[in-house]
């Protein structure tokens, strides 16, 4: 953290962003909740110690993060969702995208975000450079307008869709993209390639999601021998979070984080090295969820296994 110089360049953005960072969808897994206010606190929180760079998704997220950007702006950098795109796939339009921009400048009262972050990309070869063509062209006259400075993507698909779209494609300045100890199929070509090409990259669900393997044993939905003891126990996530900073290819990474508990617990756990113990946490980990057949795992986050 700034406190102790744990931070990193986005990528070409420039931007200088705090490795730990804070995730959006406070409403998901086992400690979620849906209090904007507790969330406002939240985020005045991870300001407050230093955490400068944060997702947001959906709604509540929204209403929160706007909430704070209102007061705190000028503290932190934020990433904004554009959703609709893929799911418009072939029909998308420039209008779309300015006018959705427009909505949420309106609703929250907010008049410029950092990036703007194309929510859930897809890209098929038959539509995909219609689609870049008018997200092209819509974010030139947002970013002229004022509204952003850099596009990015999050990406749910596979590995695959985001080396296609960093490597077809010269407008992502950032990629969001899964990133944990159980299934680090990003390591294999993709954050490489995209630090070689100057994207920023984030690390998203380095827990494995709301519905994922470490949350399910930490609220008892896993039986295995090997991780009994972890049912309501921190360690999971703090060897996680460590597991995932030991990489620089990763410049942040966003956990998701629902309280002022959690939210100490992993900062804390930043402020240590990767260490032995970690890795036989990780070891069971992985062991259990082979054992169990991974069903648990990735659930929420696209294609069963696609990151693995």
């Amino acid at each position: 953290m700034n406190k102790n110089g744990k931070n990193a360049v986005l990528g070409r953005t420039g931007l200088t962003v705090t490795r730990f960072s804070a995730g959006g969808h406070f409403t998901n897994g086992p400690t979620g909740h849906e209090d904007v206010e507790r969330r406002v606190k939240e985020l005045n929180y991870l300001l407050d110690l230093g955490v400068n760079y944060f997702d947001v998704q959906w709604d509540l997220e929204e209403i929160a993060t706007a909430k704070v950007m209102n007061e705190r702006g000028g503290e932190f950098i934020v990433a904004w969702p554009l959703h609709g795109v893929t799911a418009l796939g072939g029909n998308l339009t420039k209008e779309y995208i300015i006018d959705y921009c427009m909505e949420h400048k309106k609703r929250y009262g907010i008049n410029h975000v950092n990036i703007l972050m194309w929510i859930a990309l897809e890209l098929y070869g038959e539509t995909e450079l219609k689609v870049m063509q008018e997200v092209r062209a819509a974010f030139k006259i947002l970013k002229s307008e004022g509204f952003c400075d850099f596009l990015g993507f999050s990406c749910h698909h596979s590995p695959e869709m985001a080396l296609r779209a960093i490597t077809g494609f010269d407008d992502f300045d950032v990629m969001m993209v899964p990133y944990s100890p159980l299934h680090p199929a990003a390591d294999n070509e993709l954050l490489k390639t995209a630090k070689a090409k100057g994207v920023g990259v984030i690390g998203m669900k380095p827990f494995g999601g709301g519905g994922g393997f470490i949350n399910s044993v930490w609220s008892g939905l896993v039986k295995h021998a090997d991780t009994d003891h972890f049912y309501h126990s921190a360690k999971p996530y703090q060897a996680a979070i460590r597991w995932v900073l030991q990489n620089q290819d990763i410049d942040c990474t966003v956990p998701g984080a629902h309280s002022i508990q959690e939210i100490d617990e992993l900062f804390n756990a930043v402020q240590e090295e990767y260490s032995q113990e970690d890795e036989l946490i990780i070891k069971a980990l992985k062991y259990a969820m082979i054992e169990t057949n991974a069903e648990y795992q990735l659930k929420n986050i696209g294609k069963p296994l696609s990151w693995d």
